[in-house]
């Protein structure tokens, strides 16, 4: 029992490294039958010469090939026919905005549920998704009936600023999109036809980013808007360029990674209220955040990764909540594939999640600092664990490497969960009593201009950030070395006699509880 319990994660990683394979390098049916035949003869070898390790990676490989079925399958899911022949054509489609448009500066992006195409004979029902490029005025919302007109076409992949190619039909397809139709000619048919649950949970939301915009400047209020809400006004390229420098562009968008570090924080913030207090609080705040947010697919992701990341920590289960996190990983991508490859918010969570269950503990065994401060150990530890595996793949996402994130990391983060209650408090209070909201606003003001502070000041410092572009190559070897260092650490602890079980921080609610 005992050596198949230590052999248990061991498939499901082989399952997502399938996935993996096959969505970078498009592997087809002709690998699927190789895995067979390798299958086939691993496994007659194993039973003339009676070895099991062999059947151990019979296993694996029918994992990995159950994954690569799995990709391939949802890429070549069927599309609408009568969609594909009209590729190029200027069209007339009836659609329903089926999530919240994408506000950004010159534009507003919709995506859209097709139901129907106009022909000249009648209106024929189709199947699919697409992504309009439309003005920002006239506004529209989610739930809207609209007519569009316009040439349609399959997303492309396009080459970035720093030479390499981004596959733009990939990234779309996570969220089911494979058709596009730029800045076409839109009317709107009709209202109210999406889910009422999230049309009322979206309106809840756009009120109260209305209220948050009368009480604060920008850019405050767009900052505020992303913390609280996931709010996609933009900063402007200038203060977007300013975050990346400063390695904090992880808290103005809605990424798995921003949504971990928060709930470690509520948890080190409410230690007050004992083990159990501070538990619930983190985990309500967690759900709280996802349904705010609208609880669109992807902060349903990054919320699970939180919650199974704050109860690791919180509880000391550092094996066990290990293993439930990739449970859940391989769950969610067997429902969406895609997802492994091309969502760069699920691959944040899950890296950031990993941080704080296994790579917290090794720092906290070795690091001496902030000793009599626990507070800030744990935002130290917190910190350097989560930003030491999210580190290779922000570099290959975005090749710049900010020397100045870690002490900037340490300034902004600890402020982050009061910036986001004591905004939430003046946006009620600005929607109840509107003369007092101006007056309740100023905690929130001073603590969003010290992070826009903070962020602009850094990022002037000579070299603050320099270009590290890297390849795919790079990170997965990065990756290994890391996981080898990790395992590495396990078996010490191990053989030290620690219950089998990498030590948790001596601050942690655990041991004071115990």
């Amino acid at each position: 029992m005992l050596r198949l319990q230590r052999f248990f994660p061991y498939p499901l990683i082989a399952l997502l490294v399938g996935v993996g394979l096959a969505s970078v390098f498009e592997l087809g049916n002709a690998y699927l039958l190789l895995v067979l035949i390798i299958c086939f003869s691993l496994s007659f070898v194993a039973a003339i010469y009676q070895r099991s390790k062999y059947l151990y990676l019979v296993v694996l490989i029918i994992f990995a090939g159950f994954g690569m079925m799995r990709y391939s399958n949802w890429h070549d899911a069927p599309r609408d026919l009568l969609l594909e022949q009209q590729i190029g054509e200027s069209v007339v489609i009836i659609g329903v905005i089926n999530d919240e448009p994408d506000i950004r500066e010159n534009s507003t992006r919709l995506l859209v549920s097709v139901r129907s195409l106009s022909t000249k004979d009648a209106d024929v029902s189709v199947f699919g998704r697409m992504q309009i490029s439309v003005t920002r005025y006239p506004a529209y919302e989610y739930g809207d009936l609209i007519r569009v007109k316009g040439k349609l076409i399959h997303p492309e992949k396009f080459v970035e600023d720093d030479g390499r190619v981004f596959d733009y039909p990939a990234y779309l397809a996570v969220e089911g999109v494979h058709y596009q139709i730029p800045f076409p000619a839109v009317e709107l048919v009709g209202q109210n036809e999406g889910n009422a649950i999230l049309a009322t949970l979206f309106v809840v939301k756009h009120q109260f980013l209305d209220v948050l915009g009368s009480l604060f400047p920008e850019p405050e209020n767009a900052l505020l808007g992303g913390l609280l809400l996931g709010g996609k006004q933009s900063l402007g390229t200038e203060w977007q360029d300013i975050f990346r420098r400063a390695g904090i562009v992880h808290i103005v968008v809605l990424s798995g990674y921003n949504m971990t570090i928060v709930s470690e924080w509520l948890v080190a913030m409410f230690r007050f209220l004992g083990f159990y207090g501070s538990l619930s609080i983190g985990s309500v705040g967690i759900v709280l955040f996802a349904l705010m947010t609208g609880a669109g697919a992807t902060v349903l992701r990054a919320a699970i990764m939180a919650i199974i990341a704050l109860l690791a920590r919180a509880t000391g289960r550092t094996y066990t909540m290990g293993r439930a996190l990739l449970v859940a990983g391989v769950c969610m991508v067997l429902q969406n594939p895609s997802i492994l490859a091309f969502d760069p918010s699920f691959q944040l969570s899950f890296l950031a999640s990993i941080g704080l269950i296994f790579v917290s503990p090794v720092i906290e065994v070795h690091t001496i600092l902030f000793k009599r401060f626990p507070v800030w150990r744990e935002v130290f530890v917190s910190t350097l664990a989560t930003q030491m595996m999210v580190l290779p793949l922000l570099l290959y996402q975005t090749g710049m490497f900010s020397l100045v994130s870690l002490p900037v990391n340490m300034l902004v983060l600890p402020l982050i969960p009061f910036t986001m209650l004591f905004g939430f408090i003046a946006g009620v209070v600005g929607i109840v009593f509107p003369v007092l909201g101006g007056l309740v606003a100023l905690p929130a003001h001073a603590l969003l201009s010290w992070i826009l502070f903070t962020a602009r000041a850094s990022a002037q410092i000579p070299y603050a950030a320099v270009s590290l572009p890297i390849s795919v190559l790079s990170v997965f070897i990065l990756y290994v070395t890391f996981s080898i260092y990790l395992w590495r650490a396990h078996v010490s602890f191990r053989s030290a006699g620690r219950a089998g079980v990498l030590p948790l921080p001596p601050s942690s609610s655990t041991y004071d509880k115990k």
